[in-house]
């Protein structure tokens, strides 16, 4: 519960939920409240299985944030775009294509999207808030983003990653062994606001994979996401109140050797109702270590059963640190539709 001692900042007052009639995909809702018993991390851990294998996209419930903890951190989210000066923001930005890194600010039009510069504004935190330099607002809520940071990977990816490995007929740790807080990984925690778009795009992020392991993602009411099905066809993610939606990325794909398959999804232009709704996001991405090598789990039974698919020979295969930076480094470039990264191709879709 939080209390008076805490910061003030403006209040975020999010867009109320559509009206309009989409096309919403069903995903698995996994309730974290039954992971205190061994009968019930065995049953979240086959659903989890289900809902990779046929979406690759969850919802995670009762997760152990309460509804005003959400709204604080939407709060803080938005101190990072609308109470920061521009010529302040140009002093921390990333600059991705070149070094490969996101840490600090994205301005919109960095990135074009089917030939249309971006409307994203975007700040991200990379291992942790120890950074160097934050701008001066942001000093006072670095204790809050740091609790978010711990939170996040310890309560929610972690307890994803046991299941995964239950799944996989793994110990439990196996992949939490290969995301230790201590050693030298890229996590990230990511504030995003997509402000409205006066021009008539469609599209307002490519289709895309993630390269991490783990995204976790705070539901919030302005719809865009879609993510496209097995049968190739566009759908929805719906709003649910206080709830994180879950995906894998590029390198749980390679990891379990295309038995979970990273998701592409983008992000759309909102419905007419909420068109004039900025879309304010909150994302964690849990990287593996920088020093992990992206090789298929062959001790799993379930792999050996299922088969292996190889996406390079293990002595070529890329680390977590190498694919991630080429992966950050090529997003978004001008008339970049198409990269070959350690011999595989990425696609980027509309």
């Amino acid at each position: 519960m939080f209390n008076h001692t805490l910061p003030n900042v403006p209040h975020y007052e999010p867009a109320p939920p559509t009206k309009a009639s989409l096309e919403y995909i069903d995903l698995e809702i996994i309730d974290f409240s039954k992971a205190d018993t061994e009968e019930g991390r065995a049953a979240l851990a086959d659903q989890v299985k289900k809902g990779l294998r046929n979406q690759g996209f969850l919802y995670i419930v009762n997760h152990g944030y309460t509804q005003e903890e959400t709204t604080r951190m939407f709060d803080i989210a938005d101190v990072h775009f609308s109470c920061i000066p521009d010529d302040e923001k140009r002093k921390y930005t990333a600059n991705m294509f070149e070094t490969g890194s996101e840490a600090g600010f994205k301005p919109r039009k960095y990135w074009e999207t089917s030939g249309i510069p971006d409307h994203i504004e975007q700040y991200s935190y990379n291992r942790g808030v120890d950074m160097p330099e934050h701008p001066e607002a942001l000093f006072p809520l670095l204790p809050e983003v740091d609790k978010l940071y711990n939170f996040s990977h310890f309560n929610v990816v972690y307890t994803i990653l046991r299941l995964i490995a239950r799944g996989l007929e793994l110990p439990e740790d196996t992949l939490v062994n290969k995301h230790n807080w201590d050693h030298c990984n890229d996590c990230s925690i990511k504030f995003l606001k997509y402000h409205p778009s006066t021009d008539e795009a469609k599209l307002l992020l490519n289709g895309h994979t993630d390269y991490g392991t783990i995204t976790m993602l705070w539901s919030q009411p302005v719809a865009g996401l879609q993510i496209q099905t097995h049968e190739g066809e566009w759908r929805w993610i719906r709003h649910m109140d206080n709830a994180i939606v879950i995906n894998i990325g590029d390198a749980m794909e390679f990891l379990t050797g295309g038995y979970y398959k990273a998701t592409i999804h983008r992000v759309v232009q909102s419905p007419e109702d909420q068109r004039q709704y900025p879309r304010l996001g909150s994302i964690y991405f849990a990287r593996a270590d920088n020093d992990v090598t992206l090789v298929p789990l062959v001790e799993s039974p379930v792999l050996q059963r299922e088969g292996i698919e190889r996406r390079w020979d293990d002595s070529h295969a890329p680390t977590m640190i190498k694919w991630g930076k080429e992966r950050v480094m090529a997003f978004g470039k001008q008339g970049v539709d198409k990269v070959i990264i350690s011999g595989v191709s990425v696609g980027y879709y509309e």
